[in-house]
C-alpha cells in the first residue's frame, strides 16, 4: 500500500500539482533545477518562476519593471507619454494610452472632452453638467475646467496669486488625515475649521452639539475618544480618533494577527501577508509600515499609501525615495531633502521634522510665515524673506509643546554659518542628520 501511495504522490508531481516528497519535505524547484534569477527578480520555490517578490510573487509582463521595495510590477508605458494635447485625460500604465480617467479609463469620442473632475467623457459646451473644483470654471467653448486658462491635472489644485489664476502641486495629495480633520490644500496640514489641533484634542462639534454639526462649526475639544478604551500589545490610544495605534498619535493600526514593534520608527509586524518566505517578519523603511492586506510597505500601514520610490527622468536629476511623516493628525509621503543644501520644487522648502514618528528633513510648502524667535506650532510654520526666502526650524517643537523659530546652520560653519546681526551660534539639532544645526543667540 505504501509502494502505491509513492507511485500516486509521483505522478502529481510529474503533474504539476504538488511539490512534495514521498519523505514528506517540501520541494524547492529553484534548488534542484540550479534557476539563478537576475536582479530584482527572485526564484519562486514553487514554480521556478523568476518573479518580482519571489513566492508568491507576480511576474511582470512586458513593458514593467520590478520594485523591490514594494514587491510588485511598475508600469513604464506612461513614461514618454504627453498628454497635454489631450486636456483632462492622464495615461494608462497598461497600454500607455491618453484616457479620461486614465488607467481603466475611455478614450473620448469625436464631439467629447475628458472631464477629470467626473472621470468621464462629456460632449462638448455642455457647462450645465460640470461641476469644477475651486477656483475653477467651466470653459463654454470646450466645456472643461480650467484655472484662468490653464486645464490643472488630478494632481493639481487651482491657486489665486494676486489677480491670476495658476495651477499648483495639490499639497493634499496623498495625505490622511487622523478624525474629521480636514486636509487644507493650501499647506497640505490637516486642520480642524482652519485650526491645526494640538496633542490630546480632537476635531469635534461644539459642546452641547454631540448629535452632529457641520464642518464649518467643528472645534479642536480636549478628546474623550480614549476613555474606556484598552489598547494591548504595545499600541496606544489616539485621542483624535479613539484608535489604538503603534507608537501612539500618528502610528500605523496594526492586524488583529500582528504585533507591534515600538522601533523607532514604530511598525506592525507580522501576519500572512507581512511574513518573508522564511517566516520573518517583513521590516519596511522610510517610516512605512506593511500592510497586512497586500503586504505592501504603506505610509500609515493598513489602508494607508505607497511613498513614491527613487527614480527620474532619462538623463535627468534622480529624486530620492520618498519618506512616511506621520504625527497626532496626519500621515503623508515627502521627498528627504538636506536643510544646509535643499533641493526642493519650487514653492516647497525644506524642514526638520522633530515632532514626527520618524524625524526627518523633508520638502512641504510654508505653513505660515513666523519669523526667528517666534513661537511654532507646525514643522513648518517658520519661514522668513529675510534675507531671502528660506524655511527655519521650529526648535523645541513635539506632541502638545510649543516650540520657537530659529534659522538652519551647518555646525561645521560655526558662527559663519549664521547672520551676526547680533551674536549667534551654531549648534546641533537633536536626532537630525550630522552636521544639522540651528542659529542660537549668544
Amino acid at each position: 500500500m505504501w509502494k502505491n501511495l509513492c507511485v500516486a504522490a509521483s505522478a502529481a508531481f510529474v503533474m504539476g500539482v504538488v511539490g512534495a516528497s514521498c519523505g514528506g519535505s517540501v520541494k524547492n524547484v529553484c534548488v534542484d533545477r540550479n534557476i539563478r534569477c537576475p536582479a530584482p527578480f527572485i526564484c519562486d520555490p514553487g514554480d521556478g518562476v523568476c518573479k518580482c517578490g519571489g513566492r508568491g510573487g507576480v511576474v511582470c509582463g512586458e513593458g514593467s519593471v520590478c520594485d523591490p521595495v514594494a514587491n510588485t510590477c511598475v508600469s513604464k508605458k506612461c513614461d514618454n507619454v504627453d498628454c497635454t494635447d489631450k486636456p483632462g485625460t492622464s495615461c494608462d500604465v497598461l497600454d500607455g494610452v491618453c484616457k479620461c480617467g486614465g488607467t481603466g479609463g475611455a478614450v473620448c469620442a469625436q464631439g467629447e472632452v475628458c472631464n477629470p473632475n467626473a472621470r468621464a467623457c462629456v460632449a462638448q459646451s455642455n457647462c450645465n453638467q460640470v461641476a469644477c473644483p475651486l477656483n475653477q470654471t467651466c470653459d463654454t467653448v470646450t466645456g472643461q475646467c480650467k484655472c484662468g486658462t490653464e486645464s490643472c491635472t488630478l494632481a493639481q489644485t487651482c491657486t489665486i496669486a494676486g489677480a491670476q489664476k495658476m495651477c499648483a502641486a495639490n499639497n493634499c495629495t496623498g495625505v490622511a488625515c487622523t478624525g474629521a480633520s480636514v486636509c487644507d490644500g493650501a499647506d497640505g496640514l490637516c486642520k480642524c475649521n482652519g485650526v491645526v489641533c494640538q496633542s490630546g484634542q480632537a476635531c469635534a462639534c461644539p459642546g452641547g452639539a454631540d448629535a452632529g454639526c457641520m464642518a464649518n462649526q467643528r472645534v479642536c475639544r480636549v478628546s474623550g475618544l480614549c476613555n474606556n478604551v484598552t489598547c494591548n500589545n504595545g499600541t496606544t490610544c489616539d485621542p483624535s480618533d479613539g484608535q489604538c495605534k503603534c507608537g501612539g498619535p500618528g502610528g500605523p493600526v496594526c492586524a488583529s494577527n500582528q504585533i507591534c514593534n515600538l522601533g523607532p520608527p514604530p511598525q506592525c509586524e507580522g501576519g500572512i501577508q507581512c511574513a518573508l518566505p522564511d517566516g520573518g517578519p517583513k521590516v519596511c523603511n522610510g517610516g512605512t509600515s506593511c500592510d497586512p492586506e497586500d503586504g505592501l510597505c504603506k505610509c500609515g500601514g493598513r489602508g494607508g499609501v505607497v511613498c513614491a520610490p527613487a527614480g527620474g527622468a532619462d538623463g535627468g536629476a534622480m529624486t530620492p525615495a520618498e519618506i512616511c511623516v506621520s504625527n497626532a493628525v496626519q500621515q503623508v509621503c515627502r521627498r528627504p531633502c538636506d536643510v544646509r543644501s535643499p533641493d526642493c520644487d519650487q514653492g516647497t522648502y525644506c524642514y526638520f521634522d522633530s515632532s514626527a514618528a520618524l524625524q526627518a528633513s523633508y520638502c512641504a510648502t510654508p505653513s505660515d510665515s513666523k519669523e526667528e524667535d517666534s513661537a511654532c506650532t507646525t514643522p513648518t510654520s517658520c519661514f522668513s524673506m529675510i534675507p531671502g526666502a528660506r524655511s527655519l526650524h521650529c526648535l523645541g517643537l513635539a506632541l502638545g509643546t510649543t516650540g520657537i523659530c530659529r534659522a538652519y546652520c551647518d555646525t561645521a560653519a560655526g558662527t559663519a554659518g549664521c547672520l551676526q546681526d547680533r551674536p549667534r551660534t551654531c549648534l546641533p539639532i537633536p536626532n537630525a542628520a550630522t552636521g544639522t544645526g540651528y542659529c542660537n543667540p549668544q
